[in-house]
């Protein structure tokens, strides 16, 4: 094999490597959104709620979404980072 098919093929490795990064990143920040729409919806629900079991259930929801949030928000960091 030459040295041009070699580098191509590396290239090519390197590049599908790289895509492959960008896809999952897109499918963090998809995943993030909805939970920042959720997040919100429960939000409002626990302002208006009046039963205080259920606004100690609400706001554990609204803990829990908001540590994945940060979660995701860390798994970003380390993929751009890493680039």
């Amino acid at each position: 094999m030459n040295k041009v098919k070699l580098l191509t093929r590396l290239q090519e490795f390197f590049n599908a490597d790289e895509k492959q990064k960008r896809e999952k990143a897109e499918e963090i920040k998809d995943v993030i959104e909805k939970l920042k729409t959720k997040q919100l919806k429960i939000t409002r629900m626990l302002s208006e709620c009046q039963d205080e079991q259920m606004k100690k259930a609400l706001q554990m929801e609204v803990d829990i979404i908001k540590a994945q949030i940060e979660k995701g928000n860390d798994v970003l960091k380390e993929l751009y980072s890493n680039s």
